[in-house]
């Protein structure tokens, strides 16, 4: 399956994404420490039925890194700006980690652009995600949010040449549950995405920018989602947790715990995963 990768101003930035196949549009947004390359063994199922677009959020991958706008509103903008700017009236999101409540955002606020939703495992702010930041334990597998959130220290401390070791333990440990799901390559992949400074800087935006995020994420609450919902899941990750911050966002939500799946979910379980996609959106289509 043939990838097309484009570059263009969308708004007040520039952006890129991946395109494949045709027919009713997918997006796909990804989550951190990563960029469009997580979804590379869903983009070849999907395309046999849809048009797949997946870009790199702000201040990821290779989209430009603005002085700011990392919250779930702004990013949610960015989304639908690409949208018009390839004439999509609507389409079906699917979102992981920071990916999930971007496009949560986007279906609460633009809900005749939004056909179906799935959410990946996030920790969700403002649907309670920010609940389990709770250090009266003496292992918290979230200790990184509050350490991103601190502005002007990890640049500090990753950059200026740690972004290689850092980002490889990240990885490694959020794909512990299923050794081998990322190869050496794939890390040096990521690694590479976030290998200069100013990388590092925008990707801890997002952290920094969780409190105004889950202010935006509560507004747009305050009427459930009318799509279709699918929340996927890791046992081993975020498990009933993320079902939960799920419905309290859409309380008909389908939820899916995979046994033994860490954070990764793409890169974990890619059969899995494609499987429960393709059974979901052609649910949505026959009934459509």
């Amino acid at each position: 399956m043939a990838l097309e990768h484009h570059y263009d101003d969308i708004e007040q930035i520039r952006m890129h994404w991946v395109t494949a196949g045709a027919g009713d549009p997918v997006v796909l947004l990804h989550g951190w420490p990563q960029t469009w390359y997580e979804w590379r063994h869903l983009i070849p199922v999907l395309a046999e039925r849809h048009l797949v677009i997946a870009p790199d959020l702000r201040g990821w991958g290779e989209t430009e890194r603005p002085a700011d706008g990392y919250d779930v509103a702004t990013a949610a903008a960015d989304v639908r700006h690409l949208l018009d700017h390839l004439g999509i009236a609507s389409a079906h999101v699917i979102g992981h980690d920071w990916g999930t409540p971007i496009g949560y955002y986007l279906a609460a606020t633009a809900r005749d652009r939004v056909v179906s939703f799935t959410a990946l495992e996030a920790s969700i702010p403002g649907a309670g995600g920010e609940d389990l930041l709770n250090f009266s334990r003496a292992w918290n597998p979230l200790w990184f949010f509050p350490f991103l959130a601190t502005p002007e220290l990890p640049q500090q401390l990753i950059g200026g040449g740690g972004q290689e070791t850092f980002f490889t333990w990240m990885l490694t440990q959020m794909c512990r549950a299923t050794p081998g799901s990322l190869t050496d390559e794939d890390i040096a992949v990521y690694v590479k995405a976030y290998s200069d400074d100013d990388a590092v800087r925008s990707s801890c935006a997002y952290y920094v920018n969780t409190w105004a995020s889950a202010d935006q994420v509560r507004d747009a609450a305050q009427v459930p989602l009318n799509v279709p919902v699918l929340a996927i899941a890791g046992e081993r990750s975020l498990g009933q947790n993320m079902i939960d911050f799920v419905r309290r966002l859409a309380p008909d939500a389908e939820g899916v715990i995979l046994p033994g799946c860490g954070h990764l979910v793409p890169e974990e379980r890619p059969a899995e995963l494609a499987q429960l996609v393709t059974d979901f959106l052609a649910g949505i289509d026959s009934h459509g």
